[in-house]
C-alpha cells in the first residue's frame, strides 16, 4: 500500500537525519518554532535570566516576574514592535560598522595567518617525510633490481609503503590553506542582503526562511534596564566572524 519508494523514502529518511538543531541533538522537527522574531535569544542585563512575553504585545525579564525581587528587580517592559524595530536596525546598520568591520578584519587576518603559518609548516614536514619514505621505497627496489633477495627487505617496504599511504592520506585531509580575501564591499554587500531578509519577513513564501536567517545573525539581545527612565537599553551580539 505504499504511496512512494523504498529509495525516495531511504532519502529522505537520511536527509532528516542530518537536520538537527543547532549545538543540539534534536531531529529539526522536534523544535517548536519560535512564536516571534526574536523568541529565546532575550536575556536580562541585570540577572541573566530569559526574557518572554509578559502580556500580548510586550516582553519582561521572567525571572523578576516569576522568583521576585530577592532574585532580580527589572521590571521594565519593551514592545514586540520596538524591539524588532530595534534589533533589524542594528543588524542592518550596526553590526555591520564599517570602522568595526576593518578592526575586526585586521586582527582576523593576523590570527588566520598565524594559524596559516603553523599548519604550512606542519605540511611541509609531513611532504618532506613523504619524499623521504619514497625515496627508501625506491632504494630497496633497487637493491633488489641489483641481487639482494627481496625476503631480506620485504618487511621494510611494506612499512615504507604503509606511510606513505599514511602520509598521503593525511595532506589530503588537510589541504594547504587558501590565502585570506576580504572583498573591500563586504559590507555594502551585508547591508544590501539584510534588507532583502527584512523585505522578506512580508511575504508569505520566503517569511520563514527569512525568520531563520535573521535569527541566525544573532547571538543574544541582552535588556538592561536604566536609570531613572525605568526603560531597556538593548545590545545586539552577534557573531561577526561567523558572518565574515
Amino acid at each position: 500500500m505504499r504511496i512512494i519508494d523504498q529509495d525516495l523514502w531511504d532519502a529522505v529518511r537520511t536527509r532528516q537525519g542530518a537536520l538537527k538543531v543547532k549545538n543540539t541533538n534534536t531531529p529539526i522537527w522536534d523544535r517548536r518554532r519560535p512564536k516571534t522574531l526574536f523568541s529565546g535569544l532575550m536575556s536580562c542585563g541585570q540577572c541573566g535570566g530569559g526574557f518572554s512575553k509578559v502580556n500580548k504585545h510586550s516582553f519582561g525579564c521572567s525571572t523578576a516576574r516569576n522568583k521576585g525581587k530577592a532574585c532580580c528587580t527589572n521590571m521594565a517592559m519593551i514592545s514586540q514592535e520596538e524591539l524588532e524595530r530595534l534589533v533589524l536596525a542594528a543588524l542592518q546598520n550596526n553590526l555591520m560598522d564599517q570602522d568595526a568591520l576593518a578592526m575586526f578584519c585586521e586582527e582576523y587576518a593576523k590570527e588566520r595567518n598565524r594559524l596559516q603559518a603553523s599548519a604550512a609548516q606542519n605540511r611541509n614536514a609531513l611532504i618532506k617525510e613523504l619524499a623521504t619514505v619514497k625515496a627508501d621505497h625506491a632504494k630497496l627496489v633497487d637493491a633488489i633490481l641489483a641481487g639482494i633477495p627481496a625476503a631480506r627487505v620485504k618487511d621494510r617496504m611494506l612499512a615504507f609503503d604503509a606511510r606513505r599511504i599514511e602520509l598521503e592520506a593525511q595532506l589530503e585531509r588537510d589541504p594547504a590553506p587558501s590565502p585570506i580575501r576580504i572583498h573591500p564591499k563586504m559590507a555594502e554587500t551585508y547591508r544590501d542582503k539584510i534588507s532583502d531578509l527584512i523585505s522578506q519577513l512580508q511575504e508569505p513564501d520566503g517569511m520563514l526562511a527569512a525568520k531563520d536567517a535573521l535569527r541566525g545573525l544573532v547571538d543574544r539581545i541582552v535588556l538592561t534596564p536604566t536609570e531613572p527612565e525605568g526603560k531597556l537599553s538593548v545590545h545586539l551580539h552577534g557573531a561577526l566572524a561567523d558572518l565574515l
